[in-house]
């Protein structure tokens, strides 16, 4: 058995063996390429005990890489435990901590990554238009097991068409015109419409609910306010914080539940084009000098409508008037008996084609949803606490950025075929530590044996002997092949 005194060693042994032969980048290679260490600042208060809070960002990014769900699953891994020795403790602080900026970190992690991408584009020479930078927006489900857990409460799910125990995740994408990138986010509730039953809850579960005392001036209590803040508030929050970030965008791209007045007029002021589905049916425009519903503008176009033979859709383009501001509608279905849905823009200067294909960007946001349900966990978390839930979530967004980074470069056609390329690297590092592992035991054998053999000597030979690398890679394929699963 390999004696402890020898794990470090054993630890720098194989990085060298790793770097020597050029074995395939692993994930911290591709996390230092976000430069995390510019954004210590956000941690300055969470730095306990002379761990730093951004090694454990660096590890708790590549949980879904290595098999772990949480810290627990982490530190009882005798491996990963000697590689990263801290308890679990100590990540549990971190995500509890409720002074900690995670809203300007998921910023300053988005700036680096956009910023990464920009230079391996300005690298290449590109003959294209320049690309759609948008910003998206969408909501989805965050479903909850515990009533306990802090600021839940009954939300309506429009998939399965139920009330269900959660939050709702108000999400801020960004395309770059190559890639989606999560920018911001916020959890919310709904109150309910039975006085008896506040946020959907009995009486009971409401009082056994998880709370917290945060000062007012700390990141966890503005993010835990946010909860009963309307979405379109929230919205029109992180838009203008992001225009004020200096994210560079071109368009605005919503669905129909957020768009309105006040998210189209803030898009207008910040310099923004907005298209969104419409359906707010009692709102007026002003189309030829006279005030109409957007079904009554369709009416009285009813006989012009043309067909476009590259959506398979047939529409009617009309420019109005919402409060001077001009916009475009368009009426658009699929077939002579489909049913009317419309598209709003304020780019009055694009034709149907042209906006469809900018509004059609928009569904890379549900790409997004789904791949990070499936595959990085989130709303997975189980804490009870709401700062625990926003660091978790946030945590969740960066694995996201990074494999994006990596899906860029190494072109993979979907997150999980990725993130199974890259455990499959884990599990080559591990067989590496064991194989090295024996080797050494086997010359500390030797060397009991043979007293006057110079252990360090003998280890520099083979790990510079082609001819030995050769059979570990040979022993290595042997074993690789033999935890291929069966066809």
């Amino acid at each position: 058995m390999l004696h402890t005194k020898d794990i470090k060693n054993l630890s720098e042994l194989n990085s060298a063996f790793l770097d020597k032969h050029k074995r395939q980048e692993f994930f911290l290679s591709f996390i230092d390429v976000l430069k995390l260490g510019k954004l210590h600042s956000f941690f300055s208060s969470a730095k306990a005990k002379g761990i730093s809070p951004l090694l454990l960002i660096h590890i708790l990014i590549v949980f879904p890489l290595v098999d772990k769900k949480n810290p627990y699953s982490f530190t009882s891994d005798s491996f990963w435990a000697d590689v990263c020795d801290y308890g679990k403790d100590a990540y549990y602080r971190l995500k509890n901590n409720t002074r900690i900026n995670w809203r300007n970190f998921l910023f300053g992690v988005t700036k680096q990554m956009l910023k990464t991408l920009s230079e391996g584009d300005s690298s290449q020479e590109s003959t294209t238009t320049p690309e759609v930078r948008a910003f998206i927006f969408d909501d989805t489900i965050i479903g909850k097991t515990s009533h306990k857990t802090e600021g839940v409460s009954r939300v309506w799910n429009h998939v399965i068409h139920k009330h269900i125990l959660g939050y709702v995740l108000l999400l801020m994408g960004y395309y770059n015109g190559s890639v989606f990138v999560p920018l911001d986010f916020s959890f919310h509730r709904e109150k309910g419409k039975k006085k008896t039953k506040l946020y959907g809850l009995k009486s009971k579960h409401y009082r056994e609910q998880f709370r917290k005392k945060r000062d007012n001036n700390t990141a966890g209590y503005k993010r835990k306010k946010e909860l009963d803040m309307s979405k379109i508030k929230a919205m029109v929050k992180m838009l203008k914080e992001a225009v004020k970030k200096g994210i560079d965008a071109q368009y605005v791209l919503t669905d129909s539940w957020f768009t309105c007045k006040e998210t189209l007029f803030t898009a207008i002021a910040n310099n923004l084009k907005y298209i969104g589905m419409y359906s707010k049916s009692k709102t007026k425009f002003t189309y030829r000098s006279k005030q109409y519903t957007y079904s009554q503008i369709r009416a009285l176009n009813r006989k012009k409508v043309k067909r476009n033979r590259r959506f398979g859709l047939y529409y009617i383009r009309t420019v109005a008037s919402l409060e001077g501001n001009p916009v475009v509608l368009y009426f658009t279905r699929k077939g002579k008996r489909g049913k009317w849905k419309t598209l709003i823009s304020t780019d009055t200067s694009a034709n149907f084609n042209n906006t469809l294909e900018v509004y059609q960007i928009r569904w890379s946001v549900e790409v997004f949803f789904k791949e990070c349900k499936q595959s990085l966990g989130l709303g997975k978390c189980q804490s009870k606490n709401f700062d625990a839930q926003i660091a978790d979530t946030t945590i969740t967004l960066i694995q996201y950025q990074f494999l994006a980074i990596k899906k860029q470069i190494n072109s993979y056609e979907s997150l999980g075929a990725m993130i199974k390329d890259t455990k499959a690297e884990c599990l080559e590092m591990k067989l590496h530590q064991r194989l090295i592992g024996l080797l050494l035991s086997t010359l500390e054998y030797l060397q009991e044996m043979l007293q006057d053999i110079d252990n360090d000597t003998v280890i520099s030979r083979l790990l510079n002997s082609e001819k030995f690398f050769g059979q570990i890679m040979a022993l290595l394929e042997l074993e690789r092949n033999q935890h291929k699963p069966v066809a």
